[in-house]
């Protein structure tokens, strides 16, 4: 939310500059904003929400993959049918330090709370600074964390355990990190529109706000926190991969009055030249093939240039064309 271009009620035309310091930056500035700005007013329909409490979101024991055979195979299928039903789920016992996590999110928030002229400093080529080493030492772990994650994604759909890493190639690894302040009319306005994720897998973590929802069976399931675990989104590029087997998860951040949330999202995909297209393996003779090859690249400029969120930028993709062999 925040590096988001607007502008305080106060702004006048000479203060234009002031309007690309985001949300933060404007709040900073007027504290006792009881309206929200209109530029910042989202033309939101009434829609159910459901507690996480009434449904059973999908709890992976990460630590499974490393047991018995039997014990692997039990938690790749407990994988495969969170990737095909939610296209979420959280994974405890991942194997990331919480001391590694909780200074991930310190690092974070004291860099949103640096003036702009401040954060400007660490967009230097200097790999020892504080803020550089730690977040060199989370992105390996979660990178690590991403390709056995994979791997489970691969087996469950019935390919060798290093397909998905293998169609990676080289890889692109995105942070995104997210300060959503306190909005004194949070029910006019979202944090994060309701978006899908372009790439494979998505890890995100975040401090102990909740504002987390994802749309499961059409209908918005509020995350609620919990302490030491990460959450997973699969994105597009493995709804297409899989053909359409395993769905990429819709979601959205919500804003409250009251407490600052952070949230910072790690999403890894293909390298930018890479084609993205279904698994040949999952496609014969019998099967529709679901989705256009399209570059990565290609791909994720429309997705991010697209006026209409949702997953229209993926279902742009679909067709009806039968495989030949």
């Amino acid at each position: 939310m925040d590096l988001i271009a607007g502008k305080s009620p106060s702004d006048d035309d000479s203060g234009r500059g002031d309007r690309r310091k985001g949300v933060k930056y404007l709040v900073d500035m007027t504290p006792c904003m009881r309206v929200l700005p209109e530029e910042y007013v989202l033309p939101l329909q009434p829609e159910k929400l459901i507690s996480s409490s009434r449904v059973a979101i999908p709890v992976i024991d990460l630590s499974g993959l490393d047991g018995s055979i039997g014990r692997r195979m039990m938690t790749v299928e407990a994988i495969g049918s969170a990737c095909a039903h939610w296209g979420f789920f959280r994974i405890i016992n991942h194997g990331v330090k919480v001391s590694l996590m909780e200074e991930m999110l310190k690092v974070v928030d004291g860099f949103f709370n640096l003036t702009a002229e401040e954060k400007m400093n660490y967009a230097s080529e200097d790999v020892m600074n504080p803020v550089r080493v730690v977040t060199k030492e989370y992105l390996e772990e979660v990178w690590g964390l991403a390709i056995r994650i994979s791997g489970a994604i691969s087996e469950a759909l019935g390919l060798e355990r290093d397909y998905v890493e293998k169609s990676l190639g080289e890889g692109c690894q995105i942070v995104a990190s997210n300060y959503y302040p306190p909005c004194p009319e949070p029910h006019r306005t979202l944090g994060l529109a309701a978006h899908s994720d372009h790439g494979g897998v998505t890890i995100l973590m975040q401090n102990e706000v909740d504002g987390l929802q994802v749309k499961h069976q059409g209908e918005w399931v509020a995350v609620q926190h919990v302490p030491g675990t990460l959450v997973v989104n699969i994105g597009d590029y493995i709804e297409i991969l899989s053909n359409g087997k395993y769905k990429s998860v819709e979601h959205r951040a919500v804003v409250n009055a009251e407490r600052t949330r952070i949230s910072i999202a790690v999403g890894h995909g293909p390298k930018m030249t890479a084609t993205v297209a279904p698994a040949s393996p999952l496609v014969d003779e019998k099967s529709w093939v679901k989705y256009r090859p399209i570059m990565y690249k290609d791909y994720m400029r429309a997705q991010q240039s697209s006026a209409v969120r949702g997953k229209s930028p993926l279902q742009a993709l679909m067709t009806n064309t039968t495989v030949m062999k």
